[in-house]
């Protein structure tokens, strides 16, 4: 019985080293950045705004009130972001052809998508506090 008894002790002892141990060697990978935070963090003043303009903030969606919001101004803007609906609809349904925005059915001539570049802008933008200038 006592053979049994250290036989299990050891191998309790040699899972439990073995786990402790394996622990410490772990490594986690370097954090990648999204491809417009390579270079400098995007701002709305010089870029975020023009891709609102260009994609939300027009006549018929969320500039003359057609749509919830108007975002004319970066003020505007940031309520969407803190309320979470921004990074909701912009970024996690971005897919979904009715809530996703911009939604498939823009008028002809406007983004019914952003570009991976563009995208990839708003996340480093809201990832990083959403700066004005």
């Amino acid at each position: 019985m006592k053979g049994i008894i250290s036989a299990v002790s050891a191998t309790i002892i040699i899972l439990f080293l073995s786990i402790a141990t394996s622990c410490t060697n772990d490594q986690l990978p370097e954090p990648t950045l999204p491809e417009g935070c390579e270079d400098a963090i995007p701002t709305y003043a010089d870029t975020i705004g023009l891709i609102i303009e260009n994609s939300c903030a027009y006549a018929g969606c969320h500039l003359d009130g057609s749509a919830p919001g108007i975002y004319d101004s970066y003020e505007a803007i940031v309520a969407v972001v803190e309320s979470g609906t921004f990074n909701e609809r912009v970024i996690i349904q971005r897919d979904d052809a009715n809530v996703g925005m911009p939604p498939n059915f823009a008028p002809e001539g406007r983004p019914k998508d952003l570009t991976q570049e563009e995208l990839d802008l708003i996340i480093c933008w809201v990832e990083n506090g959403y700066p004005k200038e």
